[in-house]
């Protein structure tokens, strides 16, 4: 007990000890931050055109949106999808459920389900 009583903190260390503190939680935040964000590749026009090639054309999309990074595409026939060009497109794998597909790419997901809704709007 008299150790602490004896033990004279000036203002100088106090704010100097604060001033450390904060300067921790803001390193270790820019760090978790930078984690978080992964780097976004831009698609170019010869992928979109594999795509499209490989579900069977434009004409076979009916819907294009994304869900949790991937991009979910519906489409009017199943049989005009080439799955071993999707497959080697995707890097995660390729989804299927009756007329709907899944598919994870390196790209932005949001990006390639605008170009396609872009394409389906201007059909």
């Amino acid at each position: 007990m008299y150790l602490l009583a004896s033990f004279n903190m000036t203002p100088l260390i106090v704010i100097s000890c604060i001033a450390i503190v904060v300067l921790i939680l803001c390193v270790v935040g820019l760090v978790v931050f930078l984690k978080r964000r992964t780097p976004k590749i831009r698609i170019n026009q010869e992928f979109m055109h594999q795509l499209l090639t490989a579900l069977g054309s434009i004409d076979n999309v009916k819907d294009a949106k994304t869900m949790n990074g991937r991009v979910i595409l519906e489409v009017e026939d199943i049989e005009k999808v080439t799955f071993d060009t999707l497959k080697e497109l995707s890097t995660k794998g390729v989804f299927i459920t009756n007329q709907t597909i899944k598919m994870l790419f390196p790209y932005d997901s949001e990006t390639i389900s605008k170009e396609i809704k872009n394409l389906l709007h201007t059909k």
